[in-house]
């Protein structure tokens, strides 16, 4: 099967990128062909470690945004273009998240009207944005008349671009029923994968003398709710606590909620025991899961979240959110501890309880590993992906 994989950027080193190139990797391993296409390329910037073997086709222009309604028509004439670069004689397309279903659609229309199979870590309509921040943020509103024109927009993205994809799959049961209540068609969910070779078990050692590591990662937003950790970490401290909270994360990307983190850090008097390490390389990001003791992952309305898994798959004891992805498939005590959003206290007990319990604290080490190799990896995630197109071919 000839499958071209479109993702928006290929030029940052995000989940969506990492997650198209270790689907395409395994897709060839498959026997499969496959291209990707972007609008932008950077191999340097990009995961360079999994773009060997692999054939990228640039269109080297995306649209600087200006406002919402010139840059939306600039980026559609980019989709169009993007889509005549597609070889014809592919015969699945498998856009990645917002914006690539656009080129999928242009090629269905304007070119050849094949399957296409678009993977969604997260909706693209306004109404669904504005309910998300909501939930983040109660005090968020807006006029009656713009949301009237956010349904307008919306309806046209879902009928011209939405309902055109054959298939649609999703991460996560919560996204696969955002799905339904906002865009109004059916998805299933395929989690993705991780690199077992790339991500070590670490044998960890107890802890003692009520002494900890603790480690957070994610591209600053306001959803990661690493408020969350700051405080848990102040809550601790105030116990007896020894603990050091590292955050790894590019917070360039919401400087105002980066300034409202440092405060928070200031103001709890944490600036020894808080450790802002800002973007990292990839071995970087290994060490630091090999040197910390305990992960959390806070974040509120979060799909999946592959960097619980890969934090298991290094041993790490995790504390996870119940509103994310990963806390589907996580047992509560068996392999991670699941806490309620918005909830320091919550975070800081279970921190608390993998320091003082040795047992739990091992337990959740190993059993996380376990998890991870018998339900999460690549090879598991380009299986059922490339079932998921030839259901879709049957469609056509």
């Amino acid at each position: 099967m000839k499958i071209a994989i479109i993702v928006r950027r290929m030029n940052v080193r995000g989940g969506t990128q990492r997650q198209a190139l270790g689907l395409a990797r395994e897709l060839k391993k498959l026997g499969h062909q496959v291209k990707l296409y972007t609008f932008v390329y950077s191999p340097g910037g990009c995961f360079p470690e999994l773009l060997s073997g692999l054939e990228v086709v640039s269109l080297n222009y995306y649209p600087r945004y200006s406002n919402y309604f010139i840059n939306y028509f600039s980026e559609n004439r980019a989709c169009r273009a993007l889509a005549a670069m597609i070889d014809r004689d592919t015969e699945v397309l498998n856009p990645h998240d917002q914006v690539a279903y656009r080129v999928a659609a242009y090629f269905k229309k304007d070119v050849k009207n094949i399957p296409s199979v678009w993977m969604s870590n997260d909706l693209p309509t306004k109404q669904f944005s504005f309910w998300k921040e909501s939930q983040i943020n109660p005090d968020h509103s807006a006029p009656l008349i713009k949301k009237i024109i956010w349904r307008l927009i919306d309806w046209y993205e879902i009928n011209k671009f939405i309902k055109p994809q054959n298939a649609i799959t999703v991460l996560d049961n919560m996204n696969k029923d955002h799905m339904r209540k906002f865009i109004g068609k059916d998805a299933m969910v395929v989690r993705s994968g991780i690199d077992l070779n790339e991500f070590s078990f670490v044998k960890r050692s107890p802890l003692q003398n009520k002494s900890a590591k603790i480690l957070a990662t994610g591209i600053f937003f306001p959803h990661r709710r690493f408020e969350d950790a700051i405080s848990a970490a102040k809550i601790l401290r105030d116990g007896g606590y020894d603990v050091e909270l590292n955050i790894v994360g590019d917070h360039q990307s919401d400087k105002s909620y980066y300034q409202k983190l440092a405060k928070l850090v200031k103001d709890c008097g944490l600036e020894s025991a808080v450790n802002f390490l800002g973007k990292v390389s990839d071995e970087e990001l290994r060490r630091q899961y090999a040197a910390n003791d305990i992960f959390v992952f806070p974040n509120h309305m979060q799909t999946w979240g592959l960097v619980v898994m890969e934090a298991m798959a290094t041993g790490l004891p995790v504390v996870v959110s119940k509103t994310t992805g990963a806390a589907e498939v996580l047992k509560n005590g068996e392999n991670a501890i699941l806490v309620n959003p918005k909830s320091p206290d919550e975070v800081a007990d279970a921190i608390r309880q993998l320091i003082d319990d040795t047992n739990l604290y091992s337990r959740l080490s190993q059993n996380g590993r376990k998890f991870v190799e018998e339900n999460i990896s690549w090879s598991k995630y380009a299986q059922r992906m490339s079932a998921a197109f030839e259901a879709a071919r049957k469609l056509i």
